[in-house]
């Protein structure tokens, strides 16, 4: 297995400077130790990997399993929620970027038949029904009309994408005026974002702010109609800020998480982090205070 790395300028205002904020290694597959830097671009805010896996190498960072038990009792909650956040439906044409197995556009087809559903997934095979038209393949790819869609979703994926630009442009453009983009971003803000690295590194490529969510929707011709800080969808709350902030203290490094080469004292400090976190996030004030670390945004087509 060869994985490339590549840098890139930023996606937003294409400037080459920033700052980094962190490096983390990839704790989900654990393919290798590489501590990847999350920066921030110093002109427009933005936050993203840099350098990061290109988008052939990041194929090893999504396994098999990794769409496993999307249509279980719990994301059917979530899906109920989603809901929640769409106009009312009847008829409408609607595309599911990022769709994995088509489980939420299967979900609403259950609720409004009349709907004509639409998925892609460049890392998905397939969708688990045949009501709803498939394309593995890129959005930028797949050749759709202009203003072909009344409503176009994307939940928890525009923050994998390598060009998100790319992605706000033709979803304009496949758009019709007045129509909506309803997606879901992690906020770079929040203490989600930026101290308790839950973000998914490397998958999570880009993180985004309603400040520069603003910046992208008067770039490519949307209007920002809602920010919503929601916490039902996905848990957003910081949970880990003290436990890494303790460990860290304490000398504990990502190598030796790695390894397991915790000593005594070290797991005890982390003990009394992990505590901490629990009491100071049990409840989600995070989200009261437009802190959550996700993001529920609606895209109004000008």
């Amino acid at each position: 297995m060869e994985i490339y790395l590549e840098h890139v300028e930023c996606d937003l205002c294409h400037s080459k400077e920033y700052t980094v904020r962190y490096r983390k290694p990839d704790t989900w597959s654990r393919l290798n130790q590489f501590e990847f830097p999350v920066v921030e671009c110093n002109n427009c805010g933005l936050v993203f990997v840099n350098p990061r896996p290109t988008l052939d190498s990041m194929r090893f960072y999504y396994p098999e399993n990794y769409y496993d038990n999307r249509d279980d009792e719990l994301h059917q909650k979530r899906y109920s929620v989603q809901e929640e956040f769409l106009p009312k439906l009847t008829n409408e044409k609607i595309l599911d970027i990022g769709c994995a197995r088509g489980d939420f556009l299967i979900y609403l087809k259950k609720k409004y038949p009349l709907i004509r559903a639409y998925g892609i997934d460049y890392f998905s095979d397939k969708v688990n029904s045949k009501d709803i038209i498939f394309y593995k393949n890129l959005l930028t790819d797949c050749q759709f009309q202009d203003s072909e869609f009344d409503l176009v979703t994307a939940w928890a994926v525009f923050e994998h994408l390598h060009k998100p630009s790319e992605y706000f442009k033709e979803v304009n453009r496949i758009l019709k005026k007045n129509g909506k983009f309803i997606f879901l971003v992690t906020n770079s803000e929040s203490l989600y974002g930026k101290k308790a690295y839950i973000e998914d590194i490397p998958r999570h490529t880009y993180h985004f702010s309603e400040k520069t969510l603003n910046k992208y929707a008067d770039k490519y011709g949307f209007k920002l109609t809602k920010c919503v800080y929601d916490d039902r969808i996905f848990d957003g709350r910081g949970l880990g800020t003290f436990y890494y902030t303790f460990a860290s203290l304490s000398g504990v490094t990502w190598g030796k998480r790695f390894f397991n080469n915790i000593n005594f004292i070290q797991a005890k400090v982390g003990l009394c982090g992990t505590f901490l976190d629990k009491i100071i996030f049990k409840t989600h004030w995070e989200a009261k205070l437009k802190r959550s670390g996700i993001i529920v945004v609606e895209f109004t087509k000008i």
